[in-house]
């Protein structure tokens, strides 16, 4: 449509060439008609005209031939517009079939990838239905596991707090055996005590009552440990018995002794006593029988008999009769034998009251030293009997405590032996549990392993399905990039076509504006011609009546081309 425009411009000044050179040949045949009518008529001037006429005729020829080439360019550049024209006509053509024919293949892709994007959404939602249910399937069977296992924790965390407690049980039991341990020392020891002391006693009721023990040990149907403390705790409560009824009797005859001892010590006080109020008595005699003495030298005898009379008298009261005897018969023989000299008498009566005041002396020292060391026996036993009553006292309170103590442990014992029954019912109880879910366990991760083998066998079925229509929609994308290529390409085709077509609407517009232009130039050429030529009525061929040459016409036509504008040299070579 744009190229038309110009194509009929163009033909429409080519036109007005021709009806301007066909107005131009009638002009110079009018010129040449004027001429040769003229030239009748002035016959003189004919010359000076026909040289006017032929300068005339060669401007005007000169301007036709460079008309001409005007115009024959402008027939060579109209021709090669109608090529393109043509060209790009066939171009559009051809673009606007392949216009169309990238609509309905652009319409058959969009129509291609609606189904396949409707296939795809199918198959998403499938798959997301699929995902769902193999997601259910997967928590379902994760929460049955979940349950399993916790249902397992449950029974292993039973089993591991009968385990501590059995642990337990036996550890306390091992400390148990530990105390037992410890007080069988202890109560082995306090046996061997109470033997030694027992055997210090009385040697025969010691062995009978270890022979007691041992049948005891042999007798009794417990366990190694219970039957030897058992024995022991007997054997020493018999012991202990048989220390107290030691002690009581030791007690009853320490405390006879104890009498005897005091009845003897009041009996050595009151001798002490007597024998102090004798000597002082005594004494109190001596001084006075001194004095009698000094009084009377010459009665040695009476003196003699007297001082005799009186310690007589006062160991008599003591109990000292047989050296008073014994005093009195050596006097005796003494007054038998010697009646002969006084001052021997005399010597005689002092040394024996000397001798009897030593004897009396000596003693009362016997005496003082007997009472010390009844004393010192009696503050003996009163403090072995002290300690023996306090270390009675002492195990009297431990075999107390022990026998309670035994008490306790054997009530632990039962309540410990009862709780160990328990648990060993508990510990077969949750064996049973136990094993009878491991084989629910068992059945049922086989049935998970099933599930889930059939849920990856689907799943290998899904994936395969998925790879499918990976690859159809990754052949879908590649026809829609190719289409879109060709789309694209198309497009730029198109627009190619458009610029080759603004630039074909350009050239023609510029062609136009010089075309008008020489039309503008033509008709003022014309219009100059018409008012310097003048108006020949009849001429011929100019060139027979001027006898020009052509060849002389060609050349310099050739010159007056020279001098042309270079836009008007491509019109040259057009021929009428």
């Amino acid at each position: 449509r744009f190229l038309l425009k110009p194509s009929s411009l163009i033909s429409n000044s080519v036109l007005q060439h021709e009806n301007l050179r066909t107005s131009n040949s009638i002009q110079i045949m009018d010129t040449v008609e004027a001429s040769s009518d003229d030239q009748n008529d002035d016959g003189g001037d004919l010359s000076i005209d026909n040289q006017k006429i032929s300068d005339d005729l060669r401007e005007l020829q000169i301007q036709n031939d460079s008309l001409l080439a005007c115009l024959e360019a402008l027939r060579i550049e109209y021709q090669s517009l109608q090529s393109t024209s043509a060209a790009t006509e066939e171009n559009m053509i051809l673009l606007q079939q392949q216009k169309g024919e990238a609509l309905k293949q652009n319409v058959d892709l969009v129509e291609a990838i609606e189904e396949v994007s409707g296939e795809r959404d199918s198959l998403r939602n499938e798959l997301h239905g699929l995902e769902v249910s193999s997601r259910e399937r997967e928590d379902e069977l994760l929460r049955k596991i979940d349950e399993e296992l916790r249902e397992k924790e449950d029974v292993r965390n039973e089993l591991e707090a009968s385990r501590e407690r059995i642990k337990e049980f036996l550890d306390e039991k091992s400390e148990k055996i530990r105390v037992f341990s410890e007080y069988l020392e202890s109560l082995r020891s306090v046996k061997e005590c109470l033997v030694r002391v027992i055997e210090s006693m009385d040697e025969d009721k010691v062995g009978s009552v270890v022979d007691e023990g041992e049948d005891l040990k042999e007798d009794l149907g417990l366990d190694e440990e219970w039957r030897v403390f058992s024995v022991e705790v007997k054997a020493v409560s018999k012991l202990a018995s048989l220390v107290e009824s030691k002690l009581s009797e030791y007690q009853e005859m320490r405390k006879k002794e104890k009498k005897e001892l005091e009845n003897s010590v009041v009996s050595l006080t009151e001798e002490n006593r007597d024998n102090n109020s004798l000597l002082r008595i005594a004494l109190v005699e001596k001084e006075s029988v001194e004095r009698s003495l000094n009084r009377l030298k010459g009665h040695n005898e009476q003196k003699r008999g007297a001082i005799l009379q009186i310690a007589e008298r006062g160991l008599l009261k003591v109990g000292f009769g047989f050296m008073i005897g014994t005093g009195t018969n050596e006097p005796s023989l003494d007054n038998s034998g010697s009646n002969t000299g006084g001052k021997s008498d005399g010597s005689e009566c002092e040394e024996e009251v000397v001798s009897l005041a030593s004897t009396v002396e000596r003693i009362m020292k016997n005496l003082r030293l007997e009472i010390t060391q009844l004393r010192r026996s009696l503050e003996e036993s009163r403090s072995d009997t002290e300690r023996l009553q306090s270390l009675t006292e002492k195990q009297a309170q431990t075999i107390a405590e022990n026998t309670f103590y035994i008490k306790e442990l054997e009530d632990r014992e039962t309540m410990l032996a009862q709780n160990v029954e328990e648990l060993l019912m508990e510990i077969k109880e949750t064996e049973e549990e136990v094993a009878r879910w491991r084989e629910a366990c068992e059945l049922e991760v086989e049935a998970g392993k099933n599930v889930v083998d059939d849920r990856d066998k689907v799943a290998s079925i899904l994936k395969q399905e998925l790879e499918k229509t990976k690859a159809a929609l990754d052949i879908s994308n590649g026809k829609l990039k190719l289409k879109e290529e060709l789309a694209a390409a198309a497009m730029t085709a198109q627009a190619a076509a458009e610029r080759s077509l603004q630039l074909a609407d350009s050239r023609a517009a510029e062609l136009r504006v010089r075309i008008e232009e020489l039309t503008r130039q033509l008709e003022e050429a014309e219009s100059r011609e018409r008012s310097n030529c003048p108006k020949v009525r009849h001429i011929c061929w100019p060139w027979r009546a001027l006898k020009v040459n052509p060849a002389n016409n060609t050349n310099t036509r050739a010159q007056r081309v020279r001098r042309m504008l270079p836009e008007m040299q491509a019109l040259l070579h057009y021929n009428v």
